[in-house]
């Protein structure tokens, strides 16, 4: 379900009412406001308000951004997902969850992917419980320190984000993935060198095994960021269990291998398992991307558009 609003110039509200009723809605909302500004400037605004399910949602924000008449620099438009909407429309057309509006999920992988202190602390926290885990072959730990890696969405910003042409949240996803991993690393070396050999845990699956799983795991991926149906946490963990082990584990052989010999063959394979994994993720979430058509050109058409204020301000009057 979802509540979308639009902020309008004066007299554009009537366009985007009639996109919400070609859109399949029903029912819609129609008043005016006065926006004021930083500068001092006061507009007139049209205001639309709709109460619709999910999909309906999505077709709306799709045509919406291919209209001649929007402009983001003159248009706002917000999405919001509410616990229950009581209308005449049925439970069971209002309540269908697949697919969610495109803008929805660029918003959240934007979000999902700023490279922060916090997220810092948590891969490197992970990065130490899972060492040990290794180290000790203990499986609880290792499950912890999955819960905290935060990588999926960080490599499905990079997917959506080069189909759609959102070339800063690609950037921005490759840079808090690399961090990502090189926080791993770093935390499995702090581990491995305040501990002390063997390195017990040794169960991984073969190349081509480990790339299915992975291509199963980017397609669940896909459709779980798709569907307000279902709980995602656990897709995410999976992720993470394909993506996260392998640097920490490459880290602690490495330290553990200063010691003795270090067999370059084992390394080769985990690291070009490593890659596979990524790309078998961001690969196969980005064809169910596709061929739902979440992903969208019209996305280009969300970026801020750099504006200039003149220092001479226009007021415009509201009305009585």
């Amino acid at each position: 379900m979802r509540l979308v609003k639009i902020h309008a110039p004066a007299g554009r509200g009537k366009n985007v009412m009639q996109i919400a009723f070609s859109s399949g809605i029903h029912k819609v909302s129609l008043y005016n406001s006065t926006c004021h500004n930083a500068d001092g400037t006061i507009k007139n605004q049209d205001v639309v308000d709709i109460e619709t399910s999910t999909p309906k949602a999505k077709r709306f924000v799709d045509e919406l951004l291919k209209a001649d008449f929007f402009d983001k620099n003159e248009f706002s438009l917000t999405l919001r997902q509410p616990r229950s909407i009581f209308s005449d429309e049925g439970l069971g057309e209002i309540t269908r969850p697949l697919a969610e509006p495109s803008t929805d999920l660029l918003e959240e992988l934007w979000q999902f992917s700023h490279l922060t202190y916090g997220l810092a602390i948590r891969v490197f926290i992970a990065a130490c419980l899972l060492a040990y885990g290794l180290i000790q072959q203990q499986i609880l730990l290792i499950i912890g320190g999955l819960l905290f890696l935060p990588l999926l969405p960080i490599l499905l910003a990079i997917g959506f984000g080069a189909w759609s042409s959102q070339w800063k949240l690609v950037v921005q996803g490759l840079a808090t993935f690399a961090v990502s991993i090189l926080v791993l690393v770093g935390g499995g070396m702090v581990v491995a060198a305040i501990t002390s050999p063997p390195l017990r845990y040794s169960e991984f699956s073969s190349i081509l095994t480990s790339l299915l799983i992975s291509s199963i795991v980017g397609i669940a991926a896909g459709f779980s960021s798709i569907d307000d149906a279902g709980r995602r946490e656990l897709i995410g963990l999976a992720a993470a269990a394909q993506i996260g082990v392998i640097p920490v584990w490459v880290a602690v052989y490495i330290i553990f291998g200063l010691t003795t010999d270090v067999d370059e063959q084992i390394l080769e394979t985990r690291i070009l398992s490593f890659v596979l994994n990524v790309l078998g993720i961001v690969v196969t979430s980005l064809g169910v991307f596709v061929i739902t058509r979440v992903v969208n050109n019209d996305l280009s058409r969300v970026r801020k558009r750099k504006t200039s204020f003149s220092p001479k301000v226009t007021q415009y009057p509201t009305e009585r």
